[in-house]
């Protein structure tokens, strides 16, 4: 039963405890929808108290429609609703579409959690989108980190963002709302082939599932072992990292740069990600080339010499390696 394993996974992977103060994501989709649902039946057992947070991106002529079936099923099921608007179109400049839509909703997230002084944000990804994502970090040229895909409980700044739906499958969800009559809504932009998840979905894995009718569990287990593996990698890392930092002010951190130096190639880089993540407290938009050019900066460049990396700099000086934010 969808309901067990739900369940199952809130405990096994501690990510609910009684009287737990929770945000849920939730689009209007049979996936948040199911989660809704799920947390809705446990509301009582658990003395939960959760708030529905909806972001409408204005992307499609049934948005609207969808926010107020939302409004109305959170009445209906007596669940306070958080909602906004912003037309992603509109603010799109340069970067992805998609990473476009990702940040906006992350920072209305942020928005309701200081509204609500809530700290934990439940989003309903699935089996299938963590399949999903592993193939497109895997085509994208990810490393250890990246094809992990997402964890079932994260970290991320003030929030902790936990993932109840992991062990369920796209088809047991969408058959256990409909076995229930329960109601949703469909985005008819996930058949479109324009966006690159879609793609995944709509061509790769098809011809995946052909060659193994596992694959969504194989890629899976995937990211598990590789999960444990770079656990470990991280832990050995944060405590070099530890070992290394000279200085931390406000905005930047000093690390021994004769110490960086006797560090492996691997250590070297999550080392430094983690500075990076400790500054700015994510890696986005930090990539390889990033990770060559401060090796580059401290084995070969002159003291004094610059790095510029995403809203950071990585500076070398005679005894430290400064990695200093540059947003204030």
């Amino acid at each position: 039963m969808i309901e067990e394993i739900f369940e199952k996974t809130l405990i096994d992977l501690e990510l609910l405890k009684k009287k737990d103060r929770l945000i849920l994501g939730v689009s209007g989709g049979p996936d948040s929808i199911s989660m809704l649902y799920l947390f809705c039946a446990l509301r009582k057992k658990y003395k939960l108290n959760i708030v529905c947070a909806h972001f409408n991106h204005s992307l499609r002529k049934e948005s609207d429609e969808e926010e107020t079936f939302l409004k109305q099923l959170c009445d209906e099921l007596n669940i306070k609703m958080i909602s906004d608007k912003k037309d992603v179109n509109l603010l799109f400049k340069g970067d992805s579409l998609e990473q476009t839509a990702r940040n906006l909703r992350l920072d209305f997230f942020f928005k309701c959690s200081r509204e609500t002084k809530i700290k934990k944000i439940a989003l309903a990804h699935h089996k299938d989108d963590l399949a999903e994502t592993v193939l497109m970090r895997l085509i994208r040229g990810a490393g250890l980190r990246g094809l992990r895909g997402f964890l079932p409980k994260t970290k991320f700044k003030s929030l902790t963002i936990i993932r109840p739906m992991v062990n369920l499958s796209k088809q047991k969800i969408v058959d256990w709302l409909d076995t229930n009559g329960i109601h949703y809504k469909i985005d008819k932009t996930n058949f479109e082939d324009k966006f690159f998840r879609n793609r995944v979905r709509l061509k790769l894995m098809p011809l995946l599932k052909d060659m193994n009718a596992n694959i969504i569990d194989n890629l899976n287990n995937l990211a598990y072992n590789i999960s444990l593996d770079y656990d470990f990698i991280y832990n050995f890392s944060y405590e070099k990292f530890i070992s290394l930092k000279k200085k931390e002010i406000r905005n930047a951190i000093y690390l021994d740069l004769d110490k960086l130096k006797e560090l492996s190639v691997s250590i070297f880089s999550n080392v430094i990600r983690i500075a990076i993540e400790e500054l700015k407290g994510d890696t986005r938009r930090v990539e390889a080339k990033h990770m060559d050019e401060i090796r580059d900066l401290v084995f070969n460049r002159p003291y004094g010499s610059v790095v510029d990396l995403p809203c950071m700099s990585a500076k070398k000086e005679k005894k430290t390696l400064i990695i200093q934010s540059l947003i204030l």
